[in-house]
């Protein structure tokens, strides 16, 4: 296979490096066509804050394909192999660790998956997914599964071998900032070719222990997806999730988000506007929920005497579940709002649980 990867200029900033708090030291710098172990490095898949993912070639196994992910966070959370979830929770087919210039890396290689569940729309000829393949998606993460990143495995092992083949007539494309190579990623499997088997869940990076009786305040989900608890630092448990889930309806349905946060004067992400397009859409928060915040966030939200002090940026009255909805109408319009109504509530306590929502109307009329 041809590795002769295709050099870009130092400008723009590529990737990783757009993250403000992106330091090379964090990452190792592999390198497509490098062989770690048993594995050979064929392209990058994407990046996480502390990470890059790699699709690899197993040597020794002329038909494995793998992923790996380099990281420098060493962690371990056991699995037990009796749990009726196991089959959709993405496994680790080997781990170690290497070292590079400034310290030790994890490795991580699991299974090869496609790309993640929002994508598959754009094989369907669709913007979003069906309702009717969402419903029945939907289905099996409630009766099983809490997360939010679910990725879809190959419907055949061609799939990825065309795509290798490919890197050899299209080689992946790079910088190199002092000595530190930056991949471009390389997501595209190309087309759908026949019906995909059960959805993983995947990216464990911030998950922890859910068995216990006190909260959590550290920040967690991405920044459009944050429940208010978590923006308020009011402390979160599992009902995160499910506003989290909420959120990823409009993303699934119409590759659109419901809440983006974007300050309407340069485009970028606020808590300030975040926290009004809430009440816009859910009116004012409740005072049990605001007694329960950061004393800190509170007061950058609300004066001594409790007023919200952006109330002039709250967005129109039509700022609304139903005008942020055009993908249904009539009694299906009604009956998903219905539904998205019971993830989405100021407070944690009254979201639904997992079985309820499995349960809904919405999700019975497939």
């Amino acid at each position: 296979m041809n590795q002769a990867a295709r050099s870009l200029p130092n400008e723009p900033l590529l990737e990783e490096e757009r993250n403000p708090d992106y330091d090379p030291r964090r990452f190792y710098p592999a390198r497509a066509g490098e062989v770690i172990r048993n594995y050979r490095l064929n392209s990058k898949l994407g990046w996480g804050t502390g990470s890059t993912i790699t699709n690899c070639f197993e040597r020794d196994r002329k038909s494995a394909f793998v992923e790996f992910r380099i990281s420098q966070h060493i962690s371990q959370i056991a699995a037990s192999s009796k749990h009726r979830g196991r089959n959709y929770v993405r496994s680790i087919e080997d781990s170690f660790t290497i070292t590079g210039p400034f310290g030790e890396h994890l490795i991580l290689v699991y299974e090869p998956l496609r790309e993640p569940l929002w994508m598959v729309g754009r094989h369907l000829n669709s913007i979003g997914l069906p309702p009717r393949v969402l419903k029945s998606l939907l289905r099996l993460v409630l009766q099983d599964l809490k997360g939010d990143n679910f990725l879809v495995p190959f419907e055949d092992k061609s799939v990825i071998e065309d795509y290798i083949k490919d890197l050899s007539i299209n080689p992946p494309v790079f910088k190199e900032v002092d000595g530190h190579p930056i991949y471009q990623s390389r997501t595209d499997f190309g087309r759908l070719r026949k019906a995909f088997g059960a959805l993983k869940i995947s990216d464990f990076g911030a998950a922890v222990f859910g068995d216990t009786s006190s909260l959590y305040y550290h920040d967690i989900q991405p920044e459009q997806f944050c429940a208010p608890e978590v923006l308020l630092k009011a402390g979160w448990t599992y009902s995160a999730d499910i506003w989290n889930l909420g959120m990823v309806l409009w993303e699934l349905l119409n590759e659109t988000s419901l809440l983006d946060g974007l300050d309407s004067n340069n485009s970028e992400y606020s808590q300030v506007t975040h926290f009004t397009q809430m009440i816009a859409l859910l009116g004012p928060p409740p005072q049990s929920l605001l007694d329960r915040a950061d004393k800190d966030i509170y007061s950058k939200l609300y004066s001594e005497d409790g007023c919200f002090i952006y109330q002039d940026l709250v967005p129109s009255t039509e700022y609304t579940f139903a005008n942020r909805t055009p993908f249904f109408e009539g009694a299906e319009k009604q009956q998903f709002l219905e539904f998205a109504s019971k993830l989405l509530c100021w407070l944690p306590e009254e979201r639904a649980t997992a079985e309820e929502l499995y349960n809904h109307p919405w999700l019975a009329h497939s």
